[in-house]
């Protein structure tokens, strides 16, 4: 980036027993009220649960936010390629120059290079969740499932046209 410094913006997650995770990312793009573009470096390997994948130390995250869906996805780069797709079902998105807040629905959906899709962490939902959470949840995974070549193309435009070269 040739010494010029990004801005920095928190991500804060919290979880449905309440719990909140920050993580300070730098910003890409911030359009307060409607969608945020962040990016992440990998300091160690991180294995991903439930799979075979594995994060190595160096892979970039862009994380894309929307105020207006119920999900984020968290695009995943080795050495320029795309290593996969994290879509993270949540909602109540806000987004203003400083933080990207969200409730995190915990399902998440693996989009592979490979066209594969796996849905992960069904079985942690609690059984007292609210329909709306529900509902959410359901939209999330309806459009993983049956648009995720366009979701993964438009996802692939938006962070070739926003990371640094």
């Amino acid at each position: 980036m040739g010494g010029q410094m990004r801005a920095s913006i928190i991500e804060r997650k919290t979880r449905l027993d309440g719990s909140v995770v920050e993580y300070a990312c730098e910003a890409l793009v911030v359009e307060p009220g409607r969608r945020a573009v962040v990016r992440y470096v990998a300091e160690q390997d991180r294995p991903l649960a439930g799979t075979d994948l594995v994060l190595r130390k160096g892979t970039v995250t862009v994380g894309h936010f929307w105020t207006d869906r119920p999900y984020n996805v968290y695009h995943w780069l080795e050495r320029g390629r795309t290593v996969a797709l994290y879509v993270s079902i949540a909602t109540d998105t806000t987004i203003d120059p400083e933080t990207i807040a969200y409730r995190d629905l915990v399902v998440d959906v693996l989009i592979r290079t490979s066209g594969a899709i796996e849905i992960l962490d069904e079985d942690e939902l609690p059984p007292s969740i609210e329909p709306r959470d529900r509902l959410a949840i359901a939209k999330a995974l309806e459009t993983c499932v049956t648009e995720a070549r366009r979701l993964t193309a438009e996802i692939e435009r938006e962070t070739r046209a926003v990371l640094p070269t």
